[in-house]
């Protein structure tokens, strides 16, 4: 998992946004905590209403001018001119080399977590492939309580929509940090036909980064949906309690309800006056149409109680049950070669080479099966350099 989310400090949103008039030929003259910005004549933007805009750094001050911006991380102008320069360049492009990442290979889990030493390795291209970095923001929220965002950066190939982590993680520590600016070797690297995508490839590939992003905080999503059923059910077992308590009520009114009914009775027959034998017999009506609709709300309450208030507990439930949304903002077509990495390992005193498909940024990019025994290499299985040439920890 490749958490793209940055610390929106503000010195990193200052630095942002002084590339970003940068790259639309801004001119800025600094003064301090504000900026006199000027833009290009041909250049227009969503959140200025002219090309010569004050933007103070920091909370608004009394002297700033009513159509002056203010740039901090909670400001208004601050989102508007992510969201607008994410408008303005949702797909980007770089090509990954050697020369770019300095060569350093990334060795497999069955070379890291084994006892033999690379002494030496060396990466030989075959092809060039394309490949889409997307952002992914990611919302997972239930009607009535909870909120969570994350966003991940997730890399697959364009064609075969595997997944790359590893340049995934190169370009978010590397190249999409804050202040980072990329060489020229990347700048220089044009629009050609190696990165010309199919429309249909490349929705089709940023769908499978979109479901590769939720797998990714999958963990987390599981958190918040139990977080948020442990709420329902505390939620329906306080409803349960109060249908308990509302029933042991009702009972107790409709047996007070049936005594003086049982008195009114006796009054009935005892009555001195006509006069008063009718509001004895008016009161017994009352109270008898009382007695009923108690009982008649008892009876429903009974049923529910029967079905385990399913119909309530339902209603719990639902409020409560998360939903998943996936949003790609950004992504870059990513260049890289694949090809064959050869490894000179050693243990023991004894040497010897292994190869495997390699990709740049992505490293060891298919299964390796191990030459003696043919299993599986794996972070539990492996390598090992025997008498008898390479091996695994199975064969050992």
């Amino acid at each position: 998992m490749t958490d793209a989310t940055h610390p929106v400090t503000q010195s990193a949103l200052e630095t942002f946004t002084r590339d970003y008039f940068n790259g639309l030929g801004a001119s800025i003259q600094d003064s301090g905590n504000r900026w006199q910005v000027r833009l290009p004549s041909h250049v227009n933007v969503a959140f200025a209403d002219s090309q010569d805009f004050e933007v103070l750094l920091g909370e608004r001050d009394a002297d700033l001018d009513d159509d002056g911006l203010v740039l901090s991380p909670e400001s208004e102008f601050a989102q508007q001119l992510l969201d607008e320069a994410v408008e303005m360049a949702p797909i980007g492009q770089l090509a990954l080399t050697t020369n770019l990442i300095d060569g350093g290979h990334r060795y497999p889990s069955w070379v890291t977590e084994s006892n033999v030493s690379v002494e030496d390795s060396s990466f030989t291209p075959y092809y060039d492939r394309t490949a889409i970095c997307v952002f992914v923001k990611i919302g997972v929220e239930t009607v009535s309580e909870y909120q969570t965002q994350f966003l991940e950066a997730v890399t697959v190939d364009v064609e075969s929509e595997q997944p790359l982590p590893g340049i995934s993680e190169i370009l978010v520590e590397g190249f999409f940090a804050p202040g980072e600016s990329l060489s020229s070797e990347t700048t220089e690297y044009g629009i050609d036909e190696s990165l010309e995508v199919s429309s249909e490839k490349l929705a089709s590939a940023i769908s499978a980064g979109q479901k590769a992003a939720v797998e990714a905080v999958r963990d987390e999503i599981t958190e918040v949906r139990q977080s948020a059923s442990r709420s329902a059910d505390s939620e329906f077992e306080e409803y349960r309690q109060l249908q308990e308590q509302r029933i042991n009520e009702l009972r107790e009114k409709i047996n007070r309800l049936s005594e003086r009914l049982r008195d009114l009775t006796t009054d009935v027959d005892g009555a001195e006056s006509q006069q008063q034998r009718v509001e004895v017999l008016e009161k017994r009506r009352e109270l008898k149409n009382e007695k009923e609709e108690l009982e008649t709300e008892l009876d429903e309450l009974l049923q529910e109680k029967k079905s385990g208030f399913a119909k309530e507990r339902e209603k719990i439930y639902e409020r409560h049950a998360i939903e998943t949304t996936t949003k790609p903002v950004a992504s870059t077509l990513v260049a890289y070669e694949r090809g064959e990495i050869e490894l000179s390992v050693s243990q023991g005193g004894r040497t010897d080479t292994v190869r495997a498909p390699y990709a740049i940024g992505a490293g060891v990019t298919d299964d390796v099966t191990c030459k003696s025994c043919q299993e599986l290499l794996s972070e539990t299985n492996h390598l090992s350099v025997t008498p008898d040439g390479i091996g695994c920890r199975s064969c050992r």
